[in-house]
């Protein structure tokens, strides 16, 4: 008689923009450690796909695969089914059964513990891994002490834990950045965006509009852009600035003003994959972390929007902006885009910024996690 295996649970519940981080380490797991059951949890069909696609390139990779089931309304209510990311938490009792059977819980949700203690589930270690590398203080919430250990990208991030009194040193480990593993694996990216090879310049502003720069420079970045066809743009907003356009109220009908210099891209797969950040030469950007992958990839110019005036020298939030140029009015944008392409001379600084941001190893940062997952388990079962 076979013994049941007990089981590890991947949280895929969040947007599709999280899986690329968290693939790599669960199929890594999966592929190394059959002592345990590996569970992969997605949270809405978008995710899945990804999941699927990526196993194609693991495929000594073994893993159960649950899809929590869609709400019935999505099925027949119009304002449902338009949702490409569906909410996730109201759907949480339908793999508490499986949460409460697992030895451990891995994800990129900061609700993690919270969703753990409304269920009174008790038993899983929980294993928080980021999925960005940030410097505002999102990623670095007072829930990170619900969870028994921290997969940082890298020294900032596990000082910050420390100094800030977040979570414990013992809690914590530096693996590096995971989603660079996927991008290795998996692409061959595809360079002739443009019918041209003009300089490709990448908007990407952050979703949450108190600190984006999408509403107050959105019109003026497509206007510059379209009267200068000698360079190119990527317009690609984080995906939550559609997902959440309707609920915030604000609109994005720019689809339609695109040009053969500008590409308009908010929710394709391209936005979150790392196509754009591997193919463009500039980025345009205000808080987003992925900036980080931006400079990790291959340095470059990157050019930061204050659209909201704030005083940031001091501020350990924008921490980022000391790697690029900062720009407070829009009428220093022409000269910003020319002398962008000119010299960096950030171009050190942003060499430095990765040893302090992304830990370094001559394992992949996939390897590091799994091997520190099951070690923690293997401990815990001796």
């Amino acid at each position: 008689m076979s013994i049941e295996k007990k089981s590890v649970c991947f949280l895929f519940i969040n947007g599709p923009h999280h899986v690329y981080h968290l693939i790599e380490p669960a199929l890594s797991f999966a592929s190394t450690k059959k002592d345990y059951k590996s569970v992969f949890i997605s949270g809405n069909p978008v995710n899945t796909s990804i999941i699927i696609n990526s196993h194609r390139r693991s495929p000594s990779s073994e893993f159960e695969l649950i899809d929590i089931p869609l709400p019935f309304r999505y099925r027949f209510i119009k304002s449902y089914k338009s949702k490409k990311y569906p909410p996730v938490y109201t759907r949480i009792p339908k793999i508490v059964s499986r949460l409460k059977d697992a030895l451990a819980i891995v994800g990129t949700s900061h609700d993690i513990p919270k969703i753990i203690d409304e269920y009174n589930i008790s038993g899983p270690k929980l294993f928080y891994l980021y999925h960005g590398t940030g410097t505002r203080e999102y990623g670095f919430d007072s829930a990170f002490d619900g969870f028994d250990y921290i997969l940082a990208p890298g020294p900032y991030h596990r000082d910050r834990l420390i100094k800030e009194n977040i979570c414990d040193k013992n809690k914590i480990v530096m693996t590096g950045q995971p989603k660079f593993d996927w991008i290795t694996k998996h692409h061959q990216f595809d360079k002739k965006l443009f019918n041209n090879d003009n300089p490709i310049f990448y908007y990407n502003p952050h979703w949450d509009m108190s600190l984006s720069s999408y509403l107050e420079w959105r019109s003026f970045i497509l206007e510059f852009f379209r009267q200068n066809s000698d360079y190119n743009l990527i317009f690609s907003p984080h995906p939550l600035v559609k997902h959440l356009s309707k609920k915030r109220k604000y609109a994005i009908e720019i689809e339609s003003e695109t040009a053969d210099n500008i590409i308009i891209d908010l929710d394709s797969n391209k936005q979150i994959n790392g196509t754009y950040n591997a193919v463009a030469d500039v980025y345009i950007g205000d808080v987003s972390s992925v900036v980080t992958e931006w400079i990790n990839y291959r340095p470059r110019p990157c050019i930061f929007i204050n659209a909201h005036k704030v005083k940031w020298n001091e501020n350990k939030s924008y921490e980022m902006w000391n790697y690029g140029t900062v720009v407070d009015d829009n009428r220093d944008f022409r000269k910003v885009v020319s002398d962008s392409l000119k010299n960096d001379e950030y171009h050190e600084k942003q060499l430095r910024h990765g040893e302090k941001f992304i830990f370094k190893s001559d394992r992949n940062a996939s390897e590091i996690c799994s091997d520190f997952i099951f070690d923690k388990l293997d401990f815990g079962n001796n």
